[in-house]
């Protein structure tokens, strides 16, 4: 009877560390793959009312960002984020904390030497897209 009991015991208890500590590596593959000093390639900006695109703008080379390993951060052309922040990320989030003010952007791809992030703003019909375009 104790085996009967034990063994699902055991492969239960099995299964949810394999899922632990998998969610582990999956966030330190994540953190380990943007920190580095990353050049701001492009920056896009587009408009949109009631569904159609109003205006967009574009800028190339805006200078520097270098996220550390610590979880700081360094937006070195002032174009960016305007100095120091902290950050975290997801495979599908970057938050930064700059001035007490925490922005979360929506990770769009990413690769070890390629990275896209993007912020929308819902006004009602309309909203506005930033999107960034990073390379190392």
């Amino acid at each position: 009877m104790k085996n009967k009991v034990i063994f699902p015991l055991s492969v239960l208890l099995i299964i949810t560390l394999g899922i632990l500590t998998s969610c582990t590596k999956d966030e330190e593959q994540i953190k380990k793959w943007i920190v580095g000093t990353w050049n701001i390639d492009r920056y896009e900006q587009q408009n949109f009312d009631n569904g159609q695109l109003a205006g967009e703008s574009e800028s190339t080379d805006q200078g520097l960002i270098e996220f550390k390993s610590d979880g700081t951060g360094h937006d070195i052309g002032g174009n960016f984020i305007g100095g120091e922040f902290t950050w975290t990320n997801t495979d599908k989030t970057l938050s930064l904390t700059s001035g007490g003010g925490l922005t979360v952007y929506d990770i769009e791809e990413y690769s070890d030497n390629a990275f896209v992030f993007s912020i929308t703003d819902i006004k009602g019909d309309n909203k506005d897209i930033e999107r960034w375009y990073l390379s190392k």
